[in-house]
């Protein structure tokens, strides 16, 4: 369609402004292209509001409905969940978990002797300033990254497992 289809079927439709009515029906009462173009699209509007509409049968709509009930069904059979899988990932970030407590209080250092309340608040300071860059905190960070690789691996290896599979 062009630009002059479209303003008339909106000047048809009664969806343009007054102004545009205005100047549309101007145009239409004096440019003969413009007054041909309203006249077919007028027959074909009123053409189409009186052409019935084809509907498929109630037996083939009902068939097509049992299908979509059924193929949902056996797709909700399928989706279940294995529980052992849950269980072994929970089982794997709660051994990772462990493995960083264990490393982080493997590192910290136990001979630190206090007599005072001084020395205690001394050494809560040297603890706080030293622990963001203690070798501590390196391998934390290390072992961070490393469980980030294995929940990715872990993804890919579902998806692909789920791919196979289907």
């Amino acid at each position: 369609m062009n630009l002059t289809e479209d303003k008339i079927w909106d000047y048809i439709d009664g969806i343009c402004t007054l102004e545009e009515q205005e100047i549309i029906s101007q145009l239409i009462a004096k440019d003969p292209v413009y007054k041909d173009q309203y006249n077919r699209l007028v027959d074909l509007h009123k053409n189409l509001n009186f052409m019935i509409l084809e509907e498929p049968s109630m037996a083939f709509t009902n068939k097509v409905m049992d299908k979509i009930a059924l193929q949902s069904e056996l797709l909700s059979e399928n989706v279940s969940i294995d529980k052992r899988i849950i269980y072994g990932i929970s089982t794997l970030f709660g051994l990772m978990l462990v493995g960083c407590l264990v490393i982080l209080l493997k590192n910290i250092d136990w001979s630190v002797d206090i007599n005072t309340s001084e020395q205690l608040i001394a050494n809560i300071k040297e603890i706080e300033s030293a622990f963001y860059i203690s070798s501590a905190t390196q391998t934390i960070l290390k072992y961070s990254f490393f469980m980030f690789d294995i929940v990715a691996g872990l993804i890919i290896l579902d998806k692909y497992l789920r791919n196979k599979l289907a």
